[in-house]
């Protein structure tokens, strides 16, 4: 299946924060898929086949990102999911990576460009 770009999902709580990384995502190359909520997030996963992988803020609510993690791992196991965390947040030991938020977006871009790229070549085009 040819794709013009990554599919990826942005779940941040903060609409600005969200609309924002949807925009730099998108400059990106990336198709970019928003959510607000632990239950958006859920939705959006079961409707789009071939998410190539999540960013998640792990305050989101509905359900949180704690209770979503380990969710989203019996679900979508081949997933990456990249946590976007306050410093001092635990709770990440069911995500791929972990960055912290303080507008670093190159880091941030960085390191979904690395979960994306391993990804690709061992589950190929589609979820896992």
């Amino acid at each position: 299946m040819n794709r013009p770009g990554p599919i990826l999902c942005i779940a941040e709580r903060n609409a600005n924060i969200r609309e924002l990384l949807r925009r730099e995502f998108g400059r990106e190359g990336y198709a970019v898929l928003t959510a607000g909520s632990g239950a958006e997030v859920l939705m959006r996963l079961a409707a789009q086949a071939g998410v190539d992988a999540l960013v998640l803020d792990a305050e989101i609510a509905g359900p949180d990102g704690g209770s979503l993690l380990p969710l989203l791992s019996r679900l979508y196991p081949m997933l990456p999911v990249v946590l976007h965390v306050f410093a001092g947040y635990d709770g990440d030991e069911e995500a791929t990576a972990r960055v912290e938020k303080g507008g670093d977006f190159d880091r941030l871009k960085r390191t979904v460009r690395e979960v994306v790229r391993e990804r690709t070549p061992a589950a190929g085009p589609g979820r896992g």
